[in-house]
């Protein structure tokens, strides 16, 4: 018998994973996806947030400071590519001396959100385009600690200094059946579809966009993952410096709004937009670039329409409880010893190692 069965090996089920092997319990991980790379982790934009949009003392904000921490220290001893660039947070565009006004006003709230949530780092900018070319807006907030990682990479270290701390990752499998002390996993790898029963003391769901569909095999109802596309496009150049801008958040979403990030190679991008996708695997790019622009164009003044091409997309495991959004992370328990991951979404990259020290120390309490 296991200590411990995770289901899925995207970072938080990897993170998972290393957190308890590090610990001397027994771990195995199961996957439908023979390639890690699959699902909401491999298509990320690779941002490290500093815990400036949630509610105070929320899941969301403290592990998003704690987990960006861990992240940091396990890149640099893992010699996992990353940068801590800074965001800049902008009031943009406006031509209305009173939008101006507004847009300050909202601004300096998310600077005392931020700053309720544990964020430091924090410089107010007045007229930050004359400090970063290109830059609009009369105030940015700029967050000093924010950054961007080479998510490939960071995955596969993870993966790999689990399985060093004694891991087993059993990929190509899909979970089948759950309950409390066993779990059936089917293989998808060989035609005639075999099935093993595994016996384990405790049982993480970790599947992501698939996370209500296993909790539904525990007996968990009422929660339901719905997809939500993020689409990027890539900008032909990037930046004179390495910076990223962002909008002021739209109070309504949870999306962060269009804005200019880059990845470690230096690919620079604009995204991502929030569409509702027809399915947990609608990567399509279905936003005109002309949309993107006129977002990008906002908040920066250095590019043409033309310099925008289709780049990539990725989807957000959006969650609702009985028909109703669900912003928190959320961390269910169904039955006894078998905990449920929903709706990790942003700042879940982020948050990942230390959503992984509560869901083991949960289990395993002082281990």
């Amino acid at each position: 018998m296991i200590d411990l069965l995770v289901v899925g090996s995207g970072i938080i089920g990897s993170w998972v994973a290393l957190v308890a092997a590090r610990r001397g319990l027994v771990t195995a991980v199961c996957d439908q996806s023979a390639d890690p790379r699959d699902g909401i982790t491999g298509r990320n934009s690779g941002v490290l947030h500093a815990g400036l949009y949630y509610e105070p003392d929320s899941r969301k904000a403290r592990h998003c400071i704690r987990g960006r921490t861990l992240a940091v220290e396990f890149a640099r001893d893992r010699n996992v590519p990353f940068e801590i660039c800074g965001k800049l947070i902008v009031t943009g565009r406006h031509a209305e001396p009173d939008r101006n006004q507004e847009a300050e006003t909202r601004l300096l709230a998310l600077r005392d959100n931020a700053v309720a949530c544990g964020a430091t780092g924090l410089e107010l900018i007045r007229d930050p385009g004359g400090t970063y070319p290109h830059v609009l807006g009369a105030l940015a907030l700029h967050s000093k600690n924010s950054g961007v990682i080479d998510v490939p990479a960071y995955h596969a270290a993870v993966r790999l200094a689990a399985e060093e701390a004694g891991a087993i990752f059993l990929l190509g499998r899909e979970c089948r059946a759950l309950q409390s002390g066993r779990a059936e996993l089917l293989s998808i790898r060989e035609q005639e579809g075999g099935v093993e029963a595994i016996e384990c003391s405790a049982i993480v769901n970790a599947a992501g966009l698939q996370a209500d569909v296993v909790a539904g095999l525990a007996g968990l109802r009422g929660y339901e993952v719905r997809p939500n596309r993020g689409e990027y496009y890539r900008l032909r150049r990037s930046l004179p410096y390495r910076k990223l801008v962002y909008p002021l958040p739209a109070a309504s979403s949870t999306a962060l709004g269009v804005h200019y990030t880059f990845h470690m190679n230096g690919d620079a991008y604009a995204g991502p937009n929030s569409v509702w996708a027809d399915h947990k695997a609608d990567y399509r790019i279905t936003m005109e670039r002309r949309v993107f622009f006129e977002s990008l164009e906002q908040i920066l003044d250095s590019y043409t329409e033309e310099d925008l091409e289709p780049g990539y997309s990725g989807l957000r495991p959006r969650l609702f409880l009985e028909g109703a959004p669900v912003r928190e992370f959320v961390i269910e328990e169904q039955p006894a010893r078998v905990l449920h991951l929903l709706g990790i979404e942003s700042p879940g990259l982020t948050a990942s190692p230390a959503l992984a020290e509560e869901v083991v120390e949960r289990l395993f309490p002082g281990g």
